[in-house]
């Protein structure tokens, strides 16, 4: 298996590196940005091969001639712009652009190259924002996009579905929610970094922050929305083209805000209070993202729970000196 890993310098794509490679898999890690060079060392001791390329999914020729070049057999696609509103009002045709046109590059090529499988990287903001805080979203609860990102995540999924029936290739998406955890960094295509992020980072250089509420959701720990996408990847048949990869853990910030008090004396938090404000991205939680037709077909994953999570994490952060963290 050669996999052709777009976004591969982001966040997920990062750890998405961190599971193929520690597979043994051949990957070819394809981003106009490239990879960090202080997890060079980390990526190069797992026994998978790493091929970084350099490019553009704006550039069509260019991500054709990867995949011919490598021979590649699968595709992960999860370069994405994830914008807030300010860039959407200042820059909206690169958001669009890359959500939408660089989808619609990458799974052209894929289809041409006859790749086996092209796993889409798809995400809770497609269902909209307009949900109480108890609903969850279902694998087919109707999409309703209200932001440009929100737009091109669902329009992404209706592009490699067009490109899906006029070729015939094998395609799926796979849903992520509010995911969190290792790799996540300031790269400058995600305006704002999770809350857990930001929580975290304030914990380790001993800054008090103020959470607006306690934002209680399914936060999704990045390695087990790995693990859903890379099941999705390994299939050999699947039964939809769509699936919620929603963990079953539910808990809220102020709890995460306990154990980093714990771990770091310094760190003081709030509810309301006096501190560094923590951006929640909305005035409401909405709903949760399910996962009940994945767990279906494929049994329940091994989600981290809350401490599970939370110690994972900070292992990370100790073997890697902080990646992500501001210095």
């Amino acid at each position: 298996m050669t996999v052709l890993l777009t976004g591969a310098a982001g966040f997920v794509g990062l750890a998405l590196l961190e599971r193929l490679l520690g597979d043994g898999r051949t990957v070819i890690a394809f981003d106009r940005r490239p990879l960090p060079a202080t997890l060079l060392p980390r990526f190069g001791a797992l026994p998978g091969t790493l091929t970084p390329m350099q490019g553009d999914v704006m550039d069509a020729a260019a991500v054709a001639a990867a995949l011919r070049a490598h021979q590649v057999t699968h595709v992960i696609h999860a370069t994405a712009i994830t914008s807030a509103a300010s860039r959407e009002a200042t820059d909206p045709a690169a958001v669009v652009g890359v959500n939408l046109v660089g989808t619609a590059n990458v799974a052209h090529a894929a289809a041409v190259a006859g790749v086996r499988r092209f796993v889409l990287i798809g995400s809770i903001s497609a269902f909209g924002s307009g949900h109480p805080g108890a609903a969850t979203f279902d694998d087919e609860t109707p999409h309703a996009p209200r932001t440009l990102y929100a737009l091109g995540k669902s329009g992404a999924e209706t592009v490699v579905a067009r490109l899906g029936e006029l070729h015939g290739f094998d395609w799926v998406v796979g849903r992520l929610g509010w995911v969190f955890g290792p790799y996540e960094y300031a790269t400058g295509l995600r305006d704002t970094l999770n809350a857990v992020h930001q929580l975290t980072a304030a914990a380790r250089a001993g800054r008090a922050v103020s959470l607006p509420r306690p934002a209680r959701r399914n936060w999704h720990f990045v390695r087990d929305a790995v693990h859903g996408l890379v099941t999705l990847l390994d299939a050999p048949a699947l039964r939809h083209r769509a699936y919620n990869l929603g963990p079953g853990h539910i808990w809220a910030l102020n709890q995460w805000c306990a154990l980093l008090a714990e771990r770091y004396p310094a760190f003081h938090w709030s509810v309301g209070g006096e501190g560094e404000p923590i951006e929640l991205y909305a005035d409401q939680e909405g709903a949760l993202l399910g996962g009940e037709r994945f767990r279906a077909e494929f049994g329940t994953p091994p989600w981290h729970d809350l401490a599970a999570a939370f110690a994972a994490y900070v292992q990370f952060l100790d073997e890697t000196g902080g990646f992500g963290m501001p210095a």
